[in-house]
């Protein structure tokens, strides 16, 4: 509580708001993004060449049995079609949220920068006013400090720090390297689920189109 306080009396009611409710908003992406990632393989662990029904990419499982059900059916449009449905899922499951948090981090910069200006204005305002009146220096910048400056400095801080920190966690291992192996791995998931439907297709014991075995004996010679 004594932190709250603190926070919105260096920032400013507005500022400070507005501050606790865009950290709010990043965290809640960071924490969505983990839950989606966690089980993709780490940067030490290879990707297999072989996904099958892997976790991490459990929240996909519907669209890739529709999309075995299509080509087993031998609809080519209709596995296409799952196929992009497949890739819209990933933009709406993952990407969104880095797109999102690199809009948070541009408007808290903005909002600091704003802050700034108008923390500056207010401290010159009431610096100017106090040397007028002939105040103390110890009183006037006292005075300035608490009608601006403060917000002035701390939002200019803050605002570089959580914008510094949060570009950090995008550009890191865990969240980037992860979500581009994601994409590999729904890649080869699609390869594995449409090859093993054409060798299927394709074998002699299902392929009734396969030539039957005849007799390779001349014929009797009368």
């Amino acid at each position: 509580m004594g932190f709250l306080k603190w926070f919105l009396q260096n920032f400013g009611l507005f500022f400070g708001g507005v501050f606790l409710v865009y950290f709010y908003m990043m965290i809640r992406r960071l924490t969505i993004l983990y839950d989606h990632l966690r089980y993709i393989p780490s940067h030490e662990d290879a990707t297999p060449m072989q996904v099958g029904d892997d976790p991490a990419l459990g929240f996909l499982a519907p669209f890739f049995e529709r999309m075995k059900e299509l080509a087993i059916a031998g609809s080519a449009s209709g596995a296409d079609a799952m196929i992009d449905a497949i890739w819209s899922e990933i933009e709406c499951r993952i990407n969104v949220h880095f797109n999102a948090l690199n809009g948070y981090i541009n408007t808290i910069i903005l909002v600091g920068f704003a802050g700034t200006i108008f923390g500056a204005i207010g401290a010159f305002n009431e610096m100017f006013a106090g040397i007028a009146l002939g105040r103390a220096a110890t009183d006037v910048f006292i005075s300035s400090w608490n009608h601006g400056l403060s917000t002035a400095l701390y939002t200019s801080l803050g605002a570089a720090a959580i914008g510094g920190v949060m570009l950090t966690l995008l550009s890191s291992r865990f969240l980037m390297t992860r979500a581009k192996r994601m994409e590999t791995m729904v890649g080869l998931r699609i390869s594995e689920i449409l090859s093993g439907e054409t060798l299927k297709k394709h074998s002699p014991e299902e392929d009734k189109s396969w030539p039957a075995e005849e007799d390779s004996a001349p014929p009797a010679m009368e």
